[in-house]
This record gives C-alpha cells, structure tokens and sequence, in this order.
C-alpha cells in the first residue's frame, strides 16, 4: 500500500504466500513468517515508526534515506531476535486468556512517516534519537536503532512459550473502519507472534528537525481462505486510507 511519497508492504518469508487486497487487507495463513517493507519514494529522509497489533516495534523509529527502501524482520531488541509470524485469533499461549478477541487493534499494522526538514541538520546540533531505529541505503539488513533499549510491550525470551507474541493487554485505542470487509475472503482474525530467529541488527544514526504532520499507512492481516490466497494478486491503488475493518471476534 503506498500513500503519497510513502509505502508498507507485507513480504512472505520461505516462500509462505500472503496476498494484499485493495481494502489493505492483507491474506496469509497461520504459521506464516513475514516481514515489514518500508518504502521512502521522495527526495527526503524520514523517520518511520511502526506498530503491530497496536504496540510499538520500532521504538522512535526506523531512519530511512532519500528514495531507500528498508524491511524490518523482528522488534527492535537486542533480547529478541524472532521474526514476525502470522497467528490466529484464539491463541492463548500468544495473546493472553482472551486470545486476542478484546483487542481491536489485532493484525493492524501501522506506519508513520515523518519527514527531516531540509537543512535541520545544519542549523542544529545533531543528535540521535534515543529510542529510534532506523535503516540506511544501501543496507537494508542493518536497520538502526540504539543498542541500549528494549520495548517493553514484547515478552521476554525467559518467560514466553515457543510461540511468542506481543504480551497481551494491547492498547483500546479503537480503529477506524470504512472499507467493506471482504467475508468471502477471510476466515478470522489474525495478529503477530514472534518464531525462530533473525539475524538482523541495528545501528544508531542522527536526526535533525522532523516535520510536525506525518503521513500513515495502514495494512491489517487476516487469516484467509485457501481459494483466495491462489487467486491472481490484486493491484493495490495509491490513496490515503483508515485502518482496514476487523474480523469480528470468534468465539
């Protein structure tokens, strides 16, 4: 999904297919790894943060060059080095006694874009952000981010199952919907737990002044039906979207 000068995709890893649809809904099937591409396609760096299942991945956000293009695998942790992977609705061990079914903000996944002001850098101090990540072109298995900090948001690799997830009591912030679910296509409900292991790092870089306004992109995952996932991909148009609708939770 691209919005203006800026674009999300979600990429299947080991071949796991996943399919966006044009409501930003975003198919793919329980068990699938995937990562997060993050796209600048203007002549300004930005600093993108993202969140996944209402809690934040990239602390203050991944610093992404003038027409780069990043892909995060994991929460940027120096504790965690799972990669993001697909988990239905229903999972206790993942998502807590609820299994994810309060959460309104399950399988969202949210970024926003903030550009640096031209020539910010050069009429301040420089100085890193202290909780952001970020990436520079060309090398994209290196995002940036300070070595000192951990989110909170994310389960510790001592007390989470083999499948882990976000720790649960996820924000209630409610999400928008105006696009039509596509029923047809969907099953249920999906969010992200953490399995295997990335070996993606991150590095620290300087910022300077950041534009007030950001821009945002919103995709959602969906468990979806076996027939719509070997169905032709759908082309996904560039215009500004809400967040896509929530399967209703199952019981």
């Amino acid at each position: 999904m691209r919005v203006g000068d800026f674009g999300v995709e979600v990429l299947a890893v080991h071949g796991n297919d996943v399919r966006e649809l044009d409501t930003g809904h975003v198919l793919a099937r329980p068990g699938a790894v995937y990562a997060v591409r993050l796209r600048n396609f203007g002549p300004l760096r930005c600093v993108a943060k993202v969140e996944i299942d209402g809690k934040a991945v990239t602390a203050g956000g991944l610093v992404l060059d003038a027409y780069c293009v990043c892909t995060l695998e994991r929460p940027v942790d120096q504790s965690e080095t799972g990669r993001f992977t697909v988990v239905a609705e229903g999972d206790e061990r993942v998502f807590g006694p609820d299994g994810g079914r309060d959460n309104p903000d399950l399988g969202l996944i949210e970024a926003s874009f903030r550009r640096e002001l031209p020539n910010s850098r050069e009429r301040s101090n420089p100085r890193p952000l202290p909780d952001t990540p970020s990436l520079p072109f060309p090398s994209p298995s290196r995002p940036m981010a300070p070595p000192e900090w951990a989110p909170p948001s994310w389960q510790s690799s001592a007390t989470r199952p083999d499948i882990s997830a976000i720790a649960p009591g996820a924000t209630t912030r409610p999400s928008r919907v105006t696009e039509r679910l596509p029923a047809d296509l969907i099953e249920r409900a999906a969010g992200t737990g953490l399995t295997g292991h990335s070996t993606q790092e991150f590095v620290p870089v300087f910022v300077g002044t950041l534009e007030q306004e950001a821009t945002v992109v919103r995709l959602r995952l969906v468990i979806g039906t076996d027939d719509a996932l070997s169905e032709p991909r759908s082309l996904t148009s560039d215009a500004s979207q809400s967040a896509p609708a929530r399967p209703a939770a199952r019981p």
